[in-house]
């Protein structure tokens, strides 16, 4: 270094500090970027560290998330929950933008720098961004998983309320029912009723909706992946539950208004009638003089007597209406006491119908007993007419033919003997023409000795005639007889005394002239063939047989009562197994017999000279013919307990009592008198040309009682029900079926038996117990009111198959196998009849609308409380037409093969304003075609073609408004809803 300080030397000194003043400044420089740089690093990684926790805490609290139905709850956690993410979301991105910014400075500055031995800064910066980066993407899944939960927690608890809010209204509902509800007393009463139940459907229409609609909303949430599909399942299965609950209370309504109204109208207009009738038939006429004009009065009698017959039929009918509808009208009383959980009133009303019924009864006697009078008053008005016509024919043919005879020959004798001759031969030619009047005049006047003696109506009339005709014939015998004796004369020749008497009337004179009477009479008088007549005779024999069975069977029951049951009562010895069983060894024979002997004895006996109305006593009294029901259902038993300890005990009561039977030969009376009285109705029945409807129903009523009985036997062995057997009501067919259920994996047929009762389709398992005693196992039950019939399924001619929901799907169905043929289409007929009448379930559905069906256009309806009333009064059976239930639910296919038409009723009239509408009436059926897109409120429908051979283009078809038909269609794209087949079959 220069010491000399020199400026130079100065200079230099200072640019080398310069220098190297600019060099550590470079350096300073350098290294504090490397330092910030450092401090950068480590920075973000703490902060990436602190933000991995952060992730760490959240994702705990993301998969341990609090779950709740209560809205508001759920709402404040959705909230949080969003906040929670937004913050994440931000702090993570924070740390991420700090990442992405130090990556940059690092690039741009150039240096490197060792995070740690293995990476340097920028590898180590890229590592933590992409760890950050992925674990935000887990956790935003996370979030979204909460997110999609707690919302699902909010439509759960807003399902949950309007679940509730629903079975509110449910519960609204059927307190309405419960407070309207009361057994009409009368036909006012009734139809107070029926107004009170219109209202009642009107009210729960807005339920009815919000019900589907909760059903429809269960489906979106379950199809939409809710984490909880059970719970909504049950919330929806709760509202079903409760609804159909309701809809059967109203079912049973509806039944009980229509019940009152048929029974009260028809009993109404049934005494009336009758009290007509009776006034009628008290009015003494003369049918014979008042004959028609311009009618022969032969002709006019017949008539009246044909008139009278039919008069006759048509008010027994009338009547039979009346206890087949007092009938249900008692059968749905009881019933709905037992919904409603009653205490019992049945027998008030009972005791009331029992009273209107026995003033019907009193009146239908009275009736017929004045219908009998003036039966027997138009056949002596025929019998007189015939007689009179007669008696004209004889007198005409003496005025005309044989006065003309007389008046042209009684002078002329002839000029010689040959013309004498020839006169005597002609006047022996016309005498025997004569005789044939003689012998029809000597019928007559047998034939009104006969009807004179029996005091015939027209007695003196009768008289008259007969005196006239006698006079005229007599002067008109003896006026020939005397020109006959002139012949004679003139000739030389003297008669026999039997030839004077030819022509003579001598009532004594023929030995077999009664038999002729008779046998003229009946062909002129009744005109009866060889058929006719042994098919009255025949009639009069199943007659004669019936009564004498009957007083038989009556007298066999009191034998068995006195020489068997009152000493099981009184004996001292009686078997200790066999003391107080009475009632299982004879069961109800008493009041059996009780009926038998002082009613329907008596009242049989009333039709023994009008076999063909016989079958109206049956109908009559069919109730009381339940209570074989009992006996037989109890007779098993009965069987039982005789053969393990009845057998000596009776063998000596009945050799005490010198019976002619055992006792087993005397309980089984009962059982064969049911199989006895179908005989012999089915024998009247073939031949009766008249009351065939009568016998046909009375033969009915008693092929009904061993089906009864079997029925309730199988009954009484179900098990495990959730509906009690009393809520069940009576059993319509039951029977052992094969059974595929499509749930099932393997399509393997399963044997069931199935119940069909009014409301429900049972199916149960057949199973034995350790004794070997059958019973029958509930397995599941379908209702009728959301049931549909597929009748021909291709490969088997005795399956059929019932399903609920939209459509008849294969995999929807149930299919059944009958036994055979006849089974299955009786099982058919009879579900259908079922599904119509569920008037209620068909108005207010609960399903999806039903599938595109085929309606018979002659369906017939089960309920027989309405048959044949057009021979009263045809707006009896019209009581109900203007209820949605007449339409029927239409819920049947023919066959499970595609592209059947929705058929649907025309609920009001319309008239087409163009010529793309149609015009329609009030109760036409239509098949509807598709709802019309560019007008929503109409639908194109056209004319059922079922049955004809026309082109299809010539059918009519057009527009209607939806308003118009009932049960409005889905538009087809709608999906199909499969229906919750919930208990295994």
């Amino acid at each position: 270094m220069d010491s000399t300080g020199s400026v130079s030397a100065v200079e230099a000194a200072l640019d080398r500090l310069t220098k190297q003043r600019s060099d550590l400044e470079e350096l300073w420089s350098a290294r504090k970027l490397r330092l910030d740089l450092c401090l950068r690093l480590r920075l973000f990684e703490r902060d990436a560290l602190e933000v991995s926790s952060q992730l760490e805490m959240w994702s705990e609290e993301l998969q341990h998330s609090e779950l709740t139905r209560d809205i508001s709850k759920a709402e404040q956690f959705l909230r949080l929950h969003n906040e929670s993410v937004n913050q994440m979301q931000n702090t993570t991105y924070q740390v991420l933008q700090q990442g992405q910014e130090l990556v940059q400075v690092f690039e741009k500055s150039g240096i490197c720098v060792m995070a740690d031995a293995q990476y340097n800064a920028q590898t180590r910066v890229q590592v933590l961004l992409e760890f950050l980066h992925d674990r935000e993407m887990d956790l935003e899944e996370l979030a979204e998983v909460k997110r999609v939960k707690l919302e699902q927690c909010i439509q759960l608890g807003q399902f949950q309320n309007d679940a509730n809010q629903v079975i509110s209204w449910i519960r609204n509902g059927e307190s309405m029912l419960l407070a309207s509800f009361s057994i009409p007393n009368s036909l006012s009463d009734a139809e107070l009723l029926k107004k009170e139940h219109e209202q009642f459907q009107v009210a729960i229409e807005k339920t009815h909706t919000s019900a589907v609609q909760v059903k429809y909303r269960a489906d979106t949430l379950i199809n939409g992946n809710h984490y909880d599909p059970q719970s909504i399942k049950d919330i929806s299965e709760e509202v079903t539950k409760r609804w159909q609950q309701m809809v059967t209370c109203a079912e049973e309504r509806h039944k009980l208004v229509t019940a009152s109204l048929n029974f009260y109208k028809t009993a109404e207009q049934v005494c009336s009638v009758l009290d007509s009738l009776e006034k009628e038939y008290r009015r003494d006429e003369d049918w014979c003089a008042s004959g028609a004009q311009g009618v022969d009065k032969a002709t006019s009698i017949t008539q009246l007597i044909n008139k009278h017959q039919e008069q006759k039929e048509a008010f027994l009918k009338a009547c039979t209406l009346a206890r087949r509808t007092s009938e249900t009208f008692l059968k749905y009383t009881t019933r709905s006491l037992k919904f409603y959980n009653y205490p019992s009133s049945t027998g008030n009303q009972e005791s009331r119908v029992k009273a209107i019924l026995e003033k019907l009864l009193s009146q239908e006697n009275k009736v017929l007993e004045h219908w009998t009078q003036r039966k027997k008053r138009l056949d002596q008005c025929q019998q007189f007419v015939l007689f009179e016509k007669s008696a004209k024919q004889a007198i005409e043919w003496i005025h005309e033919t044989g006065e003309c005879y007389l008046r042209t020959h009684a002078t002329n004798l002839g000029n010689n003997i040959e013309e004498t001759e020839s006169l005597l031969r002609e006047h022996n030619e016309f005498k025997g023409t004569a005789k044939e009047t003689r012998e029809r005049v000597k019928l007559l006047i047998q034939l009104a000795d006969s009807l004179v003696e029996k005091g015939h109506a027209h007695a003196n009339s009768i008289k008259q005639w007969v005196a006239a005709v006698d006079n005229r014939y007599k002067d008109f015998s003896s006026r020939m007889e005397n020109y006959r004796q002139q012949l004679e004369d003139t000739l030389g020749i003297q008669a026999e005394e039997s030839e004077k008497k030819e022509l003579s009337i001598d009532r004594k004179s023929d030995p077999s002239l009664e038999t002729k009477v008779k046998e003229a009479a009946s062909k002129e008088l009744k005109e009866l063939n060889e058929e006719k007549r042994r098919s009255a005779r025949r009639k009069e024999f199943i007659m004669a047989e019936l009564l004498q069975t009957e007083r038989t069977y009556v007298k066999d029951l009191e034998t068995c009562i006195k020489s068997f049951l009152d000493e099981l009562r009184t004996n001292r010895y009686v078997p200790p197994p066999l003391i107080g069983k009475e009632d299982i060894i004879f069961g109800n024979m008493e009041e059996i017999y009780n009926f038998h002997n002082n009613t329907f004895l008596r009242e049989l006996e009333k039709y023994e000279t009008m076999p063909e109305d016989v079958g109206h006593c049956f109908v009559t009294w069919a109730q009381k013919f339940d209570m074989y029901v009992h006996y037989c259902k109890n007779k098993p038993e009965s069987n039982s307990l005789l053969v393990q300890h009845g057998g000596g005990f009776f063998e000596d009561l009945q050799n005490k009592h010198k019976v002619e039977h055992p006792i087993a030969a005397y309980l089984i009376k009962p059982v064969q008198r049911i199989t006895k009285y179908q005989l012999l109705l089915k024998d009247l029945q073939s031949c009766c040309q008249e009351g065939q409807g009568e016998i046909k129903d009375g033969l009915e009523v008693m092929l009904n009682v061993p089906k009864k009985a079997n029925d309730a036997m199988h009954l009484s062995l179900l098990e495990s029900c959730d509906v009690s057997v009393d809520k069940l009501g009576e059993v319509i067919l039951q029977d052992a079926f094969s059974v595929w259920d499509p749930k099932q994996i393997i399509r393997k047929g399963r044997d069931r038996h199935i119940f069909l009762f009014e409301l429900y389709l049972l199916f149960t398992k057949e199973v034995k117990d350790s004794t070997g005693k059958v019973k029958y196992v509930y397995k599941n039950k379908l209702m009728t009111s959301e049931l549909g019939v597929t009748e021909h399924m291709e490969g088997d001619e005795c399956k059929f198959a019932v399903w609920t929901g939209r459509a008849p799907i294969s995999d929807y169905r149930i299919v059944l196998r009958a036994s055979s043929l006849d089974t299955k289409q009786l099982w058919v007929k009879k579900l259908r009849e079922v599904i119509q009448e569920t008037y209620f379930s068909g108005a207010l559905p609960l399903s999806l609308p039903k599938s595109p069906a085929k309606l018979k256009p002659h369906s017939q309806r089960s309920s027989r409380d309405m048959e044949e009333c057009n021979s009263l009064d045809e707006s009896v059976e019209n009581l109900d037409r203007n209820s949605l239930t007449s339409f029927g639910s239409g819920n049947t296919t023919d066959s499970d093969k595609a592209g059947v038409l929705e058929m649907t009723w025309v609920m009001a009239d319309f008239t087409a304003s163009n010529a793309q509408e149609l015009s329609v009436s009030k109760g036409q059926q239509v098949e509807v075609v598709e709802v019309c897109s560019s007008r929503p409120d109409y639908c194109l429908v056209r004319m059922p073609t079922r049955g004809t051979d026309h082109d299809s283009s010539a059918v009519p078809e057009g527009l209607v408004p939806l308003a118009v038909l009932k049960q409005p269609p889905q538009t087809r794209s709608s999906p199909s809803r499969r229906p919750l087949l919930d208990h295994d079959l």
